[in-house]
């Protein structure tokens, strides 16, 4: 009975040590810096490919996702989700925000919102404004819905240039920690792009972090309000 006991424990702990090797663990970024990614337009052909390079490279990123592809590909807004990463708003149908009532707003991101809850079982904090775009209607909306807004620091330029040499270049020269970078989850050449990006961000010394994981470093964030960076003098004191 006793060695039977002894045995029990001794694979409760390697259970427990296996599960504590696989925690993941976010460092403040003044201690190792750190960038955001994120994906526009989707969930696509493409997501599936875009999560499993995340996953290889140790890297977790944002996915703003358009409504009526969410209704299209909800497997894939579970998959986002289970796999550690981000799923955030960019309106039903890619919507101009500032042509839009902040109660147009509300009804269009509680669309998006019921398809989320239904796969993730959560709801979405952070909305990514389609072409930026974002103004008085916009802020009261996610005011009223208590979520944030999100653009970007660096953009990829994927959509535009289709050409992975060209979306690397664009990139890679411009990191700088804090800084949240613009991609598309709805093209091959970003995947293919992803290949060498992920791997030199990670060489560089950067944690590969979600929008949300980046800016809980910040000292305190408010709903209906616009940020594009996490912004290095406004940190939570260190711990």
């Amino acid at each position: 009975m006793i060695r039977k006991l002894l045995c029990c424990a001794l694979l409760l702990a390697l259970l427990c040590s296996g599960a504590l090797a696989e925690e993941r663990v976010v460092l403040d970024p003044r201690v190792q810096p750190a960038v955001a990614l994120s994906f526009d337009d989707g969930p696509s052909e493409f997501t599936q490919q875009v999560i499993d390079l995340l996953t290889e490279n140790d890297c977790r990123a944002t996915f703003f996702m358009v409504g009526t592809n969410m209704d299209l590909y909800p497997d894939l807004v579970k998959a986002v989700y289970d796999s550690g990463n981000e799923v955030g708003l960019h309106t039903w149908r890619h919507n101009d925000l500032n042509e839009m009532s902040a109660d147009a707003i509300v009804r269009n991101l509680q669309l998006c919102q019921n398809i989320v809850l239904a796969q993730t079982g959560a709801t979405a904090k952070w909305l990514r404004p389609p072409y930026g775009r974002v103004g008085p209607s916009a802020y009261g909306a996610c005011m009223a819905l208590e979520m944030y807004i999100a653009t970007w620091t660096i953009d990829s330029w994927d959509w535009k240039y289709q050409n992975a040499e060209k979306i690397y270049n664009e990139v890679i020269p411009q990191l700088a920690n804090g800084a949240i970078i613009l991609f598309h989850d709805t093209h091959a050449t970003t995947v293919e792009a992803l290949r060498t990006i992920l791997p030199e961000i990670k060489a560089r010394g950067y944690q590969v972090l979600t929008v949300d994981e980046l800016m809980s470093f910040r000292e305190s964030l408010r709903s209906g309000t616009h940020y594009y960076h996490l912004d290095l003098n406004k940190l939570a004191p260190l711990q």
